[in-house]
């Protein structure tokens, strides 16, 4: 059985690779879910977390961890773009957790979790700025380094056709752009967030496979999924509207910078673990400037395997319905 933990600011983008995952028991363990700063507040991460899990119905069975507030050696988090919302959920509505966090702090339960599997036996998928795994790297390389890889939403290698917009997300002019980030124009919001971090991740040796918004923008919500996902869920309406909310819930942002529909991100981490043949790439090594961007150098001996295409959109999308339809259609 293949162990895993869950590092993220626990939005809508982590309950589809987190249900991917607590879908498959006898292939998978999710030795628990920590939490960091992200798309909202540490504070209301840590409540959405718990909230996913209940929904998922782990709650209780899957314990969360509260981390990181700011990057390291930041007092303040970043300002973000708010592209789920304020709450991270976008319109979603959510039963919250009546189990409590953990007391233990995030980076020690990283460090001792690790540190108590034997070598090579756990992967940790981080989806968000990757300031818990950093400090965990920095106090105690050793034990990370027995990971037998980390598996990152982050970054972008190659330039994608988007749009110029204001604070307002009011797009200014009718001509296209090329764009390197969600967050600005050169810089993805994980890697923009904490960069530092990112780059000590990175620099790691730590086996590391990389999902970068390139790759990410090939999966959209678009129309004729939103209604496979009717087709599947049409029989439960308040799960339905919890899913479809959730999937939705980077729609304007995502319309207004790229001109697609609500694009997602963090699935690609596990739905690749079940079905690589699903995903081609490539090795290499991924660099992090002061202010977020990617540079990607390919190498076939590089530390780094980079995503670089999704071979089937479609049946990425599949592996997702069967997963929640599993954990989510036999309980009333």
């Amino acid at each position: 059985m293949q162990k895993v933990i869950v590092d993220s600011d626990w939005g809508g983008d982590v309950m589809q690779l987190a249900s991917v995952l607590v879908s498959r028991p006898s292939e998978y363990k999710v030795l628990g879910a920590t939490v960091t700063f992200g798309n909202a507040s540490l504070r209301q991460n840590l409540q959405n977390a718990g909230a996913m899990l209940r929904f998922l119905g782990v709650d209780g069975v899957v314990p969360r961890y509260a981390g990181a507030v700011a990057p390291s050696e930041v007092e303040e988090q970043p300002e973000g773009d708010e592209a789920h919302g304020r709450t991270g959920l976008g319109d979603a509505v959510m039963e919250l957790s009546e189990v409590a966090p953990a007391e233990m702090r995030a980076v020690d339960f990283l460090i001792d979790a690790i540190g108590r599997e034997p070598a090579g036996s756990v992967v940790l998928v981080a989806t968000g700025p990757q300031t818990n795994v950093a400090e965990a790297i920095r106090r105690a390389p050793e034990v990370m380094g027995r990971l037998k890889e980390i598996r990152i939403m982050g970054g972008c290698v190659r330039e994608l056709s988007g749009y110029r917009v204001n604070e307002r997300l009011e797009r200014l002019g009718t001509e296209s752009i090329l764009r390197k980030g969600n967050i600005t124009e050169r810089a993805e919001f994980n890697f923009q967030q904490a960069p530092g971090d990112a780059r000590v991740v990175l620099e790691s040796g730590i086996r590391v496979a990389l999902f970068p918004m390139d790759c990410t923008h090939q999966l959209t919500f678009t129309k004729e999924r939103e209604g496979r996902l009717a087709e599947v869920f049409g029989g439960d309406v308040e799960r339905l509207k919890v899913l479809g909310d959730l999937l939705s819930a980077p729609r304007l942002i995502d319309e207004r910078k790229w001109g697609i529909a609500p694009v997602m991100h963090d699935v690609h981490t596990t739905v690749s673990m079940v079905a690589p043949e699903l995903y081609a790439g490539r090795r290499g090594q991924v660099k992090v400037s002061n202010e977020g961007e990617t540079d990607f150098l390919a190498d076939e001996a590089g530390p780094h395997w980079v995503a670089e295409r999704v071979v089937d959109a479609d049946a990425v999308f599949e592996e997702l319905m069967a997963s929640l339809g599993r954990l989510l259609l036999s309980r009333g």
